[in-house]
């Protein structure tokens, strides 16, 4: 397997320099640099720069940011001034991005719950602004990836991914393979194989996300990872987990990066 394996960037709880050293050192060498969606957004941003100071110093290389999301954020909102506002807030975030050379940003489409009577209004609202945010974000050197998300979040299959971002003509792609609770990983990639640029890899249930352990859920990770083998899939493998036990339900324990990295060579060697 060539492809290079990385961390989100709130893998740790308490993270230092040595953690992220040691994730290096078990072949995770690629970082996205969350932006905390559960701070404001003035706190997330300078908590990301603190983070990003930590990874560069740690040696990871991040290769890609994670904007954030929630209600304020919401590209697909109907509202506006509040539309109006997480666009401009975004485009602030992709300057900084761009000068700091980071050359993929990932985009959740809209927050939840969407009713279905909206819901045609919110897909085609989140469809123009993508078209606005994609073009401004290739102007400044960096690919935007919207990512397929779960229950009534919009994208929550390959039609919607597609329509989402004009067969990859506005936005690409992340998969995020423990979203997809309406098809399954094959049927999802089997549309969107072209247009996927990165990945966002955990495991659960079937019934939610949970962002597992791969393993510890239902995905078969040999399966899937012959299927991106004969797509000719050479982007990267991003693990979006935690290390703490609530993530690993049959490991019952927290777990370090080598012991993940070892797991999912483990789970996908033919």
């Amino acid at each position: 397997m060539k492809n290079l394996l990385g961390l989100s960037s709130g893998f740790f709880v308490e993270p230092t320099k040595d953690k992220w050293r040691a994730a290096v050192k078990a072949g995770l060498t690629e970082a996205e640099l969350a932006f905390e969606w559960k701070l404001q957004d003035g706190d997330a941003f300078e908590k990301a720069k603190r983070d990003y100071v930590l990874l560069t110093e740690s040696g990871v290389n991040i290769s890609s940011c994670h904007l954030p999301f929630g209600a304020q954020r919401d590209i697909s909102a109907l509202d506006e001034p509040r539309c109006g506002g997480a666009m401009i807030y975004t485009k602030k975030l992709l300057d900084w991005i761009a000068s700091k050379n980071i050359g993929m940003a990932v985009i959740h489409q809209s927050f939840e719950p969407i009713g279905e009577a909206e819901r045609p209004a919110r897909l085609a609202k989140a469809a123009e602004n993508l078209r606005e945010l994609g073009r401004y974000a290739k102007e400044r050197g960096i690919v935007l990836a919207a990512e397929d998300l779960p229950r009534t979040c919009l994208g929550n299959c390959a039609d919607e991914m597609l329509a989402l971002t004009d067969n990859g003509r506005s936005a690409s792609i992340c998969f995020d393979v423990n979203h997809l609770l309406n098809e399954s990983q094959k049927d999802f990639y089997e549309k969107t194989a072209p247009y996927v640029v990165t990945t966002h890899l955990s495991d659960y249930d079937g019934i939610d996300e949970r962002h597992w352990l791969p393993g510890d859920g239902c995905i078969d990770w040999r399966g899937l990872a012959r299927m991106f083998e004969a797509r000719g899939y050479t982007g990267r493998y991003i693990f979006e987990l935690h290390e703490t036990e609530a993530y690993a339900p049959k490991l019952g324990r927290g777990f370090s990066p080598a012991e993940l990295a070892e797991r999912f060579q483990r789970l996908t060697k033919a």
